[in-house]
């Protein structure tokens, strides 16, 4: 799973734990998200995953590493949660299924 990005993480030392992406505003201290204007709720398990991608937009997350960085286990190859709240997220976020311009998933890979 990857997250598309449009701008770089904020490089001051009061912004680093704020990461955007064009009209979408992440974060970390308050646990908010921003997405044009609006603030989007999310729960503790869906911020902690969306934190996790938006941290690592350049970058294809398996569900391996996914797991182990959320959960501290390794994936069992049976649990779809992460796929439920990444479509959750998805359209939390207005993404539909088949034009994803937030979260994208790569089949095979993350």
């Amino acid at each position: 799973m990857q997250l598309r990005r449009s701008v770089n993480v904020a490089s001051s030392a009061e912004e680093q734990n704020t990461l955007t992406f064009w009209q979408l505003i992440i974060r970390h201290s308050t646990r908010s998200v921003i997405l044009d204007d609006t603030r989007v709720l999310l729960t503790t398990s869906e911020f902690d995953l969306f934190w996790l991608l938006a941290s690592n937009s350049e970058q294809i997350l398996s569900r391996d590493y996914i797991y182990r960085q959320l959960r501290g286990i390794e994936y069992d190859g049976m649990d779809s949660s992460i796929d439920t709240k990444v479509a959750v997220l998805a359209k939390k976020l207005g993404d539909s299924t088949s034009l994803s311009k937030r979260i994208i998933t790569l089949r095979g890979k993350g």
